[in-house]
């Protein structure tokens, strides 16, 4: 699912771990705020939710409800 971080469409899914994560959509996401590489490919960057405030946590999760 999309969801809307920073004025930027980013991709809400668990990683391989099971964590929750904001993937990159577009590569010039990359050097967002929190953001982290998680992979092998150059593409593979995310943000983890606990990296996360508490209120942009509740804006994602209030996101995902509709």
């Amino acid at each position: 699912m999309e969801v809307t971080y920073k004025n930027e469409i980013l991709k809400y899914i668990d990683d391989f771990h099971g964590e929750s994560v904001l993937w990159i959509t577009d590569p010039s996401q990359r050097n967002m705020e929190h953001m982290t590489f998680v992979g092998g490919y150059p593409n593979e960057y995310a943000i983890y939710l606990r990296d996360l405030s508490q209120d942009e946590r509740e804006d994602i999760y209030r996101q995902l409800k509709h």
